[in-house]
């Protein structure tokens, strides 16, 4: 129960900071996109850049509060004396998926915004699937870990969908698409 609970705590705390980078992930996709579309593929990538710059920006500032904050955070939550420990022995773990988790969703919807969204998906499903769960269980229950392990499974899953995700937009991004890319198909022969 108090596991539970403090794991609650934590993912409803990474859940409130977790909307500012989506917001610029949905603004990403929009820029991004229309900027394909215009054929501005400098723009594009420029772009993609500065919404990945924002949402590690945004991220730093809130694993910054989530590092410093450890200790008070939990009373948001709870007053129970062995939640607020157990949380805020998550806190630190939470605060260091932080940048991670915002490159993440804005490299998703730089993806989005460029009509990619395969590798999107596939790394998701590498990270998470391939990596997160499997770790998180290893660390969790096998090493008996507990609820560190489970969390450090997820920031180290979280960490590799990162990572790739911003390998492939430098290796392929909207600076690297084909000239012809983002021209709107040809009006239908009558």
């Amino acid at each position: 129960a108090v596991a539970l609970a403090a794991h609650t705590a934590a993912i409803s705390l990474a859940s409130v900071t977790f909307t500012v980078p989506f917001g610029v992930a949905m603004a990403a996709v929009v820029r991004v996109g229309n900027l394909v579309g215009a054929r501005s593929r400098r723009d594009a990538q420029r772009a993609a850049w500065v919404a990945l710059a924002i949402g590690a920006a945004v991220m730093s500032v809130s694993a910054l509060t989530f590092w410093l904050g450890r200790f008070r955070l939990p009373y948001i939550f709870t007053r129970e004396p062995a939640v607020v420990v157990a949380t805020a022995a998550i806190l630190p773990i939470a605060a260091a998926f932080q940048i991670f988790d915002g490159l993440q969703v804005v490299g998703c919807g730089v993806l989005r915004g460029m009509g990619q969204t395969r590798p999107a998906a596939f790394f998701n499903l590498l990270g998470y699937y391939g990596l997160a769960l499997p770790l998180a269980w290893w660390l969790g229950f096998r090493l008996r870990l507990g609820l560190p392990g489970i969390w450090w499974g997820l920031a180290l899953g979280l960490a590799s969908v990162a990572l790739l995700l911003v390998a492939w937009i430098r290796r392929y991004g909207p600076g690297s698409l084909p000239a012809g890319a983002g021209r709107p198909p040809a009006a239908p022969r009558p």
